[in-house]
């Protein structure tokens, strides 16, 4: 299959199936597959970065709580910002998911990967965050979708070489 073909086999994938299956909302994403995981990349959509999210009445301590889009930047030691572009938020489920993660991690062990759950629990995201992107798992996937994405825009997948 040359790129052409595979480009056309990756936009077949419905962006909205029986399954509601929409690339922005990783709470809704069916199993990854190599095609899917291809057009998830290709068609990656911009961080929610709205003022206002959801308040949520959290069980443990009765209050009400939310995400904020300034979780999506990491503030070094050094004063420098760098955003986690890795960090998806769920409209559906009003949830985080880890976008590389969900691609490349065969064992689902982290709270950012329970689909359709995703991590919720917005007292311990401060902690939770900097865990998760410190994690040898977490930066394995990362670099994984990075290696992917630059393959992808080059033309050098398996399926071009063969």
């Amino acid at each position: 299959m040359d790129e052409d073909e595979l480009h056309s086999e990756i936009l077949k994938i419905p962006v909205a199936s029986d399954e509601n299956f929409q690339h922005r909302d990783p709470a809704t994403w069916p199993k990854i597959t190599d095609k899917t995981r291809c057009f998830l990349i290709e068609h990656r959509s911009e961080q929610d970065r709205r003022e206002f999210f959801p308040n949520t009445l959290c069980d443990f301590d009765n209050r009400m709580r939310h995400f904020s889009s300034k979780w999506y930047e990491k503030i070094h030691p050094n004063g420098k910002k760098s955003v986690r572009t890795w960090l998806q938020y769920s409209n559906k489920n009003d949830s985080l998911f880890c976008f590389c993660c969900l691609l490349f991690l065969t064992t689902k062990t982290n709270n950012f990967l329970e689909i359709p759950k995703g991590f919720c629990d917005w007292k311990k995201l401060n902690r939770r965050i900097p865990e998760h992107e410190n994690n040898n798992e977490h930066q394995r996937c990362y670099s994984d979708r990075k290696t992917l994405e630059k393959n992808l825009k080059e033309g050098k997948t398996l399926n071009s070489d063969l």
